[in-house]
């Protein structure tokens, strides 16, 4: 049924696709770096993949909510564009996100993945999988003594089957961890068997041999502590991206593994150690500068991913206000769209009182203190840690342990990524005042 309410009609069109990345043909899509190649990293990782003579491997790191799958999205296309082979995953489905990561498991969960959508996309591919799957059966029931799931079932349920347990069951996940320990050499080999077979049979299925197979690797960066397991899963993402960098590569295979932003700040080189490309950031929408002034291109760019998806917003929302809203987001598009959803639930209020009620100042101060109010309380150590940031524009890690700190300065979205020739951070924008620094606060 046609959408009558034109408040009804901008609130629905803010929820999105169901939460899902858009498409770059999506007519909701806004070409956000793209404009500026020097600037684009999702052109710099194409560039990287399309030259690269055998296997690759490229890490991607950005925020939740800022646009980033979207983007994955872009570099499957263009890739495809480019004749690759193209598989994208999303781990989410094949890892527990809040529970310690091991090489083991992780293994486990990428091969699950692949071999879904190998399953799913080339027929004659089949047998490769269903062989790998039962000798990892084998393996690990006879020579691991591990009683596991019968993976032997008929392909393509094998697959999916290890991949759902795997994120489903902590107790599952924690016997493979622990009866994997002193066989991790033989699990990574067969993994790369798989693999090679699973490039050689595309490549002859497309009659072409020099043809690149990618795998893109998202979700990754959610990974985070919760609770009393935290210090060990951050411990657990550093010491798999850092200690075991050399079993994340697969030859023939070009990866690109997403990873949590607070992994970049601890793991010095980690790009070195995982193929020598540097690792690539898809930041926030650049709406501010480095002195906290406001850039017009990044507020412009806020606007029209509105008007992409609702063309008479000005009907409701001022420019003013709404660029107040982009400025106050901080350039983070997930914000962006709850705090103008919350201003046309207050119009939509004002309304049934009075039809021709404009959004007042009052009730768009309120959608915004809601949103500072989630970031807060802010601890007195946190504070002089984010004023240090704000000052510097770097996340001033110091040490190992301080971890589990940064990662929820990043998670809680205390903390925001930009890109202007070199990535730089800062916090909130709505956590200026509140932190009482002096030269933003007039107090000193």
């Amino acid at each position: 049924m046609l959408e009558t309410d034109p408040i009804k009609k901008l609130y629905k069109c803010l929820t999105g696709k169901g939460g899902l990345p858009l498409e770059p043909n999506d007519p909701y899509y806004v070409p956000i770096l793209e404009a500026t190649p020097e600037k684009d990293p999702i052109l710099s990782l194409w560039n990287r993949i399309d030259m690269a003579e055998s296997e690759s491997i490229n890490l991607l790191t950005g925020f939740r909510g800022n646009g980033k799958s979207t983007e994955l999205l872009r570099l499957k296309s263009m890739l495809e564009e480019s004749d690759c082979q193209v598989f994208l995953v999303n781990m989410q489905e094949y890892v527990l996100m809040t529970k310690p990561l091991a090489l083991s498991d992780f293994i486990l969960s990428l091969m699950a993945a692949l071999a879904g959508k190998v399953e799913e996309s080339i027929e004659g591919l089949a047998p490769l999988s269903q062989t790998y799957w039962k000798r990892l059966n084998k393996f690990l029931t006879t020579e691991v003594n591990l009683e596991t799931i019968d993976i032997e079932s008929k392909v393509p349920g094998a697959a999916a089957k290890l991949g759902f347990k795997l994120k489903t069951d902590p107790e599952f996940k924690s016997k493979i961890q622990k009866h994997l320990e002193g066989h991790l050499t033989r699990m990574v080999e067969d993994a790369r068997e798989f693999v090679d077979g699973l490039v050689t049979g595309i490549r002859k299925i497309s009659k072409d041999p020099d043809k690149k197979v990618v795998l893109l690797v998202d979700s990754l960066e959610q990974l985070r502590g919760v609770g009393e397991d935290s210090e060990k899963i951050y411990a657990s993402v550093v010491e798999l991206f850092s200690g075991q960098s050399a079993n994340l590569y697969f030859p023939k295979l070009h990866v690109v593994y997403t990873i949590p932003p607070y992994l970049t700040a601890l793991a010095h080189n980690l790009g070195r150690s995982l193929g020598g490309n540097p690792v690539t950031q898809w930041p926030n929408i650049h709406v501010r500068d480095s002195k906290n002034k406001n850039d017009d291109k990044g507020l412009a760019l806020m606007e029209s991913i509105i008007t992409k998806r609702f063309a008479d917003w000005q009907t409701m929302i001022p420019k003013q206000t709404l660029l107040k809203l982009a400025t106050v987001s901080g350039g983070d598009i997930r914000d962006f769209f709850r705090l103008i959803r919350e201003c046309t639930i207050a119009l939509r209020n004002a309304r049934l009182s009075n039809p021709d009620a404009a959004l007042d100042p009052i009730s768009i101060e309120r959608v915004i203190r809601q949103l500072q109010n989630d970031l807060l309380p802010i601890a007195d150590d946190d504070a002089q840690w984010l004023r240090r940031i704000h000052d510097t524009k770097r996340a001033g890690l110091s040490s190992e342990k301080d971890l589990p700190t940064l990662a929820r300065f990043l998670d809680s979205n205390l903390i925001m990524n930009y890109l202007n020739g070199e990535p730089w951070y800062d916090i909130h924008p709505l956590l200026i005042e509140e932190i009482k620094l002096p030269d933003e606060a007039g107090n000193g």
